[in-house]
């Protein structure tokens, strides 16, 4: 098993926790960026080349520049220190948790007038920063969240939900099932969270960085079909442990009596602001699936 296969599995984030226990930030930090020179090194790994080709399309650089190595060193380095510090915190308790996450008190107030308003909430964004630390944070504060995450539940995502779970976060693998859950919870002025960020046979073709590509639109039909007002933000690095929840946009859907063009229009608008995010911090954007997996070299081969 080579460490990439083992992060991934059940293994990695149970010995994650194991050593956090153990050692200091300055230690987790140093092993994080131990680690992210051995998977670098991988330049043929899906990981690797998935970042690359992200990064190539958000920064506006070709796939082979050399120019390129350095992000690509960034965002991997990012995510395992990202990771370092949600095990420091899980070991911590809930007491360290809350205290590593700050939430601007501007989007608290948005969030609470709309439930005074009897509005759900739906929170979206992209993969960026420690979402795992902000997930945790809210969960200890006392604000029910249902997560809707990506179906595959295997390896290390069976851990994390685990852990997610212990602090008070609802993980649910999209269904059926959980979807009618989360329109309940927002129809009775819940929140909801989602990414939004990573391609979904099941969605349709948005614009994103000027290329299209099949997102995931489910966010924004649960929007629409509950009423709930959509919150567009993303996770900021404080730096040494620390997370900021920032809001960039908090949007009140419209609805024109047409549900599968609101949809779309939402979904457009939703994924446009978080271009914007991405394009201001890409090496804080931890996405290794390959958005446009066009630019992968083994696929343009085969054209």
């Amino acid at each position: 098993m080579d460490l990439i296969s083992f992060i991934n599995s059940s293994l990695g984030p149970r010995l994650g926790l194991f050593i956090a226990r153990y050692i200091s930030r300055k230690q987790a930090y140093w092993l994080a960026d131990w680690m992210t020179g051995l998977v670098v090194k991988r330049e043929d790994s899906w990981v690797v080349q998935g970042v690359r080709a992200n990064q190539s399309v958000v920064r506006g650089i070709p796939y082979e520049s050399p120019d390129l190595d350095k992000a690509v060193y960034e965002v991997i380095r990012n995510t395992a220190r990202g990771y370092a510090d949600w095990y420091r915190a899980v070991a911590g308790g809930p007491e360290v948790v809350k205290a590593s996450v700050i939430i601007e008190d501007e989007l608290k107030e948005r969030v609470f007038k709309s439930v005074r308003e009897k509005h759900g909430v739906l929170f979206v964004g992209p993969h960026m920063s420690s979402f795992n630390v902000m997930l945790l944070g809210i969960g200890v504060m006392g604000h029910p969240v249902q997560a809707l995450s990506y179906p595959e539940v295997r390896g290390s995502y069976i851990v994390d939900n685990e852990v997610r779970k212990k602090f008070g976060v609802n993980i649910t693998p999209i269904s059926f099932q959980t979807l009618r859950e989360a329109i309940k919870r927002l129809r009775n002025y819940g929140f909801v969270m989602t990414g939004v960020d990573r391609p979904d046979v099941g969605g349709e073709p948005l614009t994103f960085f000027g290329r299209k590509v099949v997102l995931p639109i489910g966010h924004a039909r649960l929007a629409i079909r509950t009423g709930a007002n959509v919150l567009v933000g993303r996770v900021e690095d404080e730096g040494n442990g620390y997370y900021r929840g920032h809001c960039e946009e908090f949007i009140e859907p419209e609805s024109t009596g047409d549900e599968d063009k609101d949809v779309l229009s939402l979904a457009q608008r939703i994924i446009m602001v978080v271009e914007d995010l991405i394009r201001a911090s890409p090496s804080e954007w931890l996405m290794f699936h390959a958005v446009w997996p066009d630019v992968l070299p083994s696929q343009r081969d085969t054209e």
